[in-house]
Order: C-alpha cells, then structure tokens, then sequence
C-alpha cells in the first residue's frame, strides 16, 4: 500500500511540476551566439551603407552661367544705351553656411566685377529647397581707369511653388564707400525671377535693376547711373 502510493506521488509531481522542453525552448530564445553577432553586424553594415547612400551630404555645389541684357541710363537727360555682358558664379555650402565667388565681364563698358560672398542660410535645408538666406560680402569693380571696392549685405528669398517651379528675388546694398576718381559711392541692386528644375539643372530668367550714384566734390549735382536688364542662364548642383 505504501509502495503504491510512493508511485502515485512520483506521477503526480511529474505530471504537475516543471515542463522541462519548454524552459529549454526559452533558453533556447534568448541564447546568444558568435553566428547572431556576426549576422547582426552584417545587418548593420547593410543599414549604415544605405543610409549613407540616402541620407543628404552636408556639403553641396553649384556653378552657374548667365547672359546679361541691359540698358544702361546715366540719368542726364541722354538716351539709354543698350549692352550686355556675361556672368558666372560658384557656390559651396556645409549646412547652413557657405561661400560665393562671382564673376561679371561687361567688355562693351570696359570693366569687370569680382565679389566674394559669405552666405547664412536661416531657413531651409538645402540650396534646392525654399529657404531664406543673408549675406555679406565685397565687390571689386576694376577698369582701366579706376578701382571700385565696396562692401554689400543681401538678402534673398527662394520659394518652391511646385517641386520643379519657383521664384526667387534678392536685395543687395552697397555700403558707401569714396575713391579719388569716383568721389563718394553708394548703390544697390534689386533682383527678382523665376525658374525651373529638372533634377540637378535649373533654367532661370529674372529682371534685374543696379543703380549707382557718384559724388564728386568738384562737381555741382550727383551722377546716377541705372543699369536695368534681363539676366538669363543655366545652373548646376551637385
């Protein structure tokens, strides 16, 4: 009777204890293993690349080439003579912040300008995106008689009306500066347009008007001299 039930109690503490094939199933679950860490490894290898592949580069380019078409008044009472001339210009950006290089070659006026441009972007992401962005930079405006440099701040606007076609206008003010031949100096520059991308191209057109007025001691009124014109080119990002 006593062997009996002894056996009854073995049967019982097995059939209600411990399942021992499902706590190794768990172990199982949570082992680890030299094979999963070099497959997780690959695994993240494969996911830096991608992103690295996707996400933006901090740095972006640009270079641009434009014609210039423009009528040029000396505010005498004189008929407005019509030139043109060519510019290029090149940008980089890390972020927010970049640099400007502009290059402007009026042959039928006999001079040339040569700025250099501090950019701040405060709003957007991308030189390809709306953003709003100020600067501050120098331009050099040599001939054969005389040398011109004048500091400037600008600002400029972009704005994306569809993912492919927006406008853009900007507002440059020359600080006054004086030379000897020119006397005192000051102007500004006013500029708005429209354009198209196609991926890394940008096709643009914008109406544009410089004006410059000159002060010279010697002389009894101030010259004022307006130069308005169409400015149309291509650009490039990348």
């Amino acid at each position: 009777m006593f062997s009996s039930l002894s056996e009854a109690q073995t049967k019982s503490k097995w059939s209600s204890g411990i399942d021992f094939t499902q706590r190794s199933a768990n172990r199982e679950k949570g082992r680890w293993s030299l094979t999963d860490w070099l497959a997780m490894k690959e695994r993240n290898r494969m996911m830096d690349q991608w992103l690295s592949l996707n996400s933006p580069s901090a740095f972006e380019f640009m270079m641009s080439g434009s014609y210039n078409s423009f009528k040029t008044d000396l505010g005498d009472g004189s008929e407005a003579k019509s030139h043109s001339s060519y510019k290029a210009e090149a940008a980089a950006y890390a972020q927010l912040v970049g640099v400007t290089a502009e290059y402007e070659n009026n042959t039928e006026e006999g001079f040339n300008d040569l700025s250099g441009i501090f950019n701040l972007r405060l709003l957007g992401n991308s030189i390809q995106n709306t953003s709003f962005t100020i600067h501050y930079g120098q331009r050099t405006r040599t001939s054969d008689t005389s040398t011109l440099r004048q500091q400037f701040g600008q600002a400029s606007l972009q704005l994306y009306l569809t993912k492919y076609f927006g406008i853009d206008g900007k507002y440059r003010y020359f600080l006054p500066t004086s030379t000897d031949e020119l006397g005192d100096v000051k102007g500004d520059m006013t500029e708005a347009g429209v354009f198209i991308d196609f991926k890394a191209l940008r096709i643009f057109g914008a109406w544009y008007k410089e004006s410059q007025k000159n002060k010279i001691p010697a002389a009894t009124e101030d010259t004022v001299t307006d130069r308005t014109g169409i400015r149309s080119g291509i650009k490039i990002f990348f």
